[in-house]
Formats: C-alpha cells, sequence, structure tokens
C-alpha cells in the first residue's frame, strides 16, 4: 500500500473518532441533563457549542435562560440562541423572538420578535406560528391583521396548539363572512405550505 493511501486511511480513521467522540459528548451531557446533573451537562455541552454544535448551542441557551447547571445570564442565554439561530434552529428562532417578546435579557422589541416568531413560524415551528397570530391579534410590531392572526393561529392549532384556538375565536369575531372565506383560503395555503412533515 503506498503511502499516499495510508496517508488518506489514517485521516479517515481520525475524522470518524471525532465524530463518533462529538456524538459521545452530547449522548453524556444529554444523560446527565435526563438525570438531573445540570453542572455535568454544562461542562460537556460547552466545548461543543464552542467548537459549532448546534444542539449544544440550544441546549446552553435553555440551561443559562433558567439558570439550570449554570447561573442564570440571559446574555449568554441569548448568545446560545442566537449562535444556534445560525444554523436554521426553529426552536433557537423560536426563543429569540420570546426574548425579544418578553424583553428577557435585551430591551422588548416587538418589531425584532415577530421576525424571529416569523423564521421560525416559516419552518413549520407551532409555537411560533401561534405567537405571529397572537401578534397579528394584538397589533404587536405588525398592523392588526385578523386575517393573517386567522390564517397562522389556525396552521399552529392544526400541530396540536390548543392555545390557538382563542386566537381563531377572537379573529372570526372581527372578521365579515367575506374575510373569513379569505382567512379560510390563506389558512390552507400556510398550512401546505408552513407545517412541519
Amino acid at each position: 500500500m503506498g503511502s499516499i493511501m495510508r496517508i488518506r486511511i489514517f485521516i479517515i480513521i481520525i475524522l470518524f473518532s471525532i465524530c463518533r467522540f462529538t456524538y459521545a459528548d452530547f449522548e453524556a451531557g444529554g444523560e446527565a441533563y435526563k438525570r438531573g446533573d445540570y453542572e455535568t451537562a454544562a461542562r460537556e455541552f460547552l466545548p461543543l457549542a464552542e467548537n459549532g454544535d448546534h444542539r449544544a448551542m440550544y441546549a446552553l441557551g435553555s440551561m443559562y435562560s433558567v439558570g439550570r447547571g449554570v447561573p442564570q445570564d440571559l446574555d449568554k442565554a441569548f448568545k446560545w440562541f442566537k449562535e444556534a439561530a445560525k444554523y436554521g434552529r426553529p426552536d433557537a428562532e423560536y426563543k429569540l423572538g420570546l426574548m425579544y417578546f418578553e424583553g428577557l435579557g435585551v430591551p422588548q422589541d416587538f418589531k425584532k420578535a415577530i421576525r424571529w416568531f416569523g423564521q421560525s413560524a416559516k419552518k413549520g415551528y407551532g409555537d411560533a406560528q401561534y405567537r405571529v397570530g397572537q401578534m397579528y391579534i394584538e397589533g404587536h410590531g405588525v398592523k392588526q391583521n385578523y386575517i393573517k392572526a386567522y390564517a397562522w393561529s389556525y396552521v399552529a392549532l392544526a400541530q396540536g396548539i390548543t392555545d390557538a384556538k382563542t386566537n381563531i375565536d377572537l379573529a372570526k369575531q372581527n372578521l365579515t363572512p367575506e374575510q373569513l372565506t379569505e382567512a379560510e383560503k390563506l389558512a390552507d395555503s400556510y398550512q401546505s405550505t408552513f407545517t412541519r412533515h
């Protein structure tokens, strides 16, 4: 076997070992978390997050947001959620929207909240779809729009977010029969486009 072939095999073995080690560390962190050993979970997740593991980034964001295994630190929670969102994670985008909506660790900003919720909602994340519907009901960060509120809430309800029923009922009370027909058509369109399959 030539030296180039041996080098290639060696590199493949090293890469395979690194991938298995990273997976094992995340698994170890997950197992520690499940058994309530949050400090160990955080120790396992931190180096993974620092090396680009979006699962660990999201886990750390969640842990920092409530002080589980680490001191509560909303700045660090925001940082890790934002890093995870760069990988297109709808759950991280939702958490960023929630932080802006509630003013948790960042100034309350409904326009930024709707932007993050909207990104997440378009990826089929039911909780974000509910929040988008709610924001259209209330006119927070967007112009009040009962047709869009109905459509987003309908999609969220179809995905099991039962609180969305309240938004649907409120939207219906504020829609003419023609507008309701338009809202139902939009809901069907959203459902076929923005529902997780």
